[in-house]
């Protein structure tokens, strides 16, 4: 992991969710048939994942060290801003893509459920870390 580059994650996962929610018709004309509010959970899950590639990240530019909670919550509240900022692009660039309140939110959930979840087992990922440090000094 030492030679992946720190950031590469939050990179890679950041350029997907910007091509899907920048792209005019990032998947062209696939109109498959989904429930109702499906591309609400779909923003969810993007904007969880962003915020956990950040925390990831975050953990392996620290040594592998414990995240503190001020960090996460930063963190977090970047993923959330990142979502809006998605929203706000996308109403100036007038390609077709809509300016959604409801878009804004479910981005929010997902990082926020990222960031808590993240708190919560905290301290299992310190210990994987710790033991990933071990690793790396034998």
């Amino acid at each position: 992991m030492r030679r992946v580059p720190r950031w590469l994650f939050t990179g890679i996962c950041l350029a997907v969710i910007l091509y899907l929610t920048l792209m005019p018709d990032p998947l062209g004309h696939n109109d498959a048939p989904l429930f109702p509010g499906a591309d609400k959970v779909v923003h969810g899950i993007m904007f969880f994942g962003l915020t956990l590639c950040m925390l990831f990240d975050a953990l392996r530019a620290r040594g592998w060290r414990r995240l503190p909670l001020p960090l996460t919550a930063l963190i977090t509240l970047i993923g959330i801003g990142v979502g809006i900022a998605i929203e706000y692009i996308q109403l100036a660039m007038a390609l077709g893509r809509g300016f959604e309140y409801p878009d804004m939110i479910a981005d929010a959930f997902g990082a926020c459920v990222a960031g808590a979840l993240w708190t919560l087992f905290s301290d299992k990922i310190s210990t994987i870390s710790d033991d990933q440090n071990d690793t790396h000094a034998n």
